[in-house]
């Protein structure tokens, strides 16, 4: 597989002052990840939302390796996923795992996304925990899937469409 970018775990990281300029170790060693090949993107519509991150659309970017990205209105962060099933089943589960970031107060975040493909529209039925382990009331909504062309997802930000 070809290196699309490569990024420091830790710059993706809030740039908090504990982590602000530690890529590397005191022995030279760097924790560097790769992003894999672009795979599938998802676009999110929400009807049921989390009263604290009230933004009704989210584009996912998804890449080969298990790393996604997340863009929305007031969100843009990272972070690791597996898939339960494949994204061309009829129903799936994705498991996601944020990396530390201001969206969740620098901390991680855990969020399992049930999608179902429908006749008349696709469905999801989200369910997420918080790092102060807070359950966040259950999401759901609608989504359209397509083809993920974003080699690099760093610069990709939210915009009104």
């Amino acid at each position: 597989m070809k290196t699309i970018a490569t990024m420091s775990l830790l710059a993706l990281m809030s740039s908090s002052a504990a982590y602000a300029g530690e890529t590397t170790s005191a022995d030279g060693k760097t924790l560097a990840v790769n992003f894999g090949e672009p795979t599938v993107k998802q676009v999110l519509h929400y009807r049921k939302m989390y009263d604290k991150k009230p933004f009704p659309d989210a584009e996912i970017y998804y890449y080969s390796n298990g790393l996604y990205k997340i863009i929305s209105q007031g969100e843009n962060h990272y972070g690791v996923y597996v898939l339960q099933g494949q994204h061309t089943d009829e129903t799936y589960t994705v498991k996601f795992i944020s990396l530390p970031s201001p969206d969740w107060g620098n901390k991680t975040a855990y969020h399992q996304l049930t999608f179902i493909r429908g006749d008349a529209q696709n469905v999801f039925i989200q369910n997420a925990i918080v790092d102060t382990g807070e359950a966040i009331a259950q999401q759901n909504g609608t989504y359209t899937q397509e083809k993920n062309t974003v080699l690099n997802p760093i610069s990709t930000a939210w915009s009104k469409k």
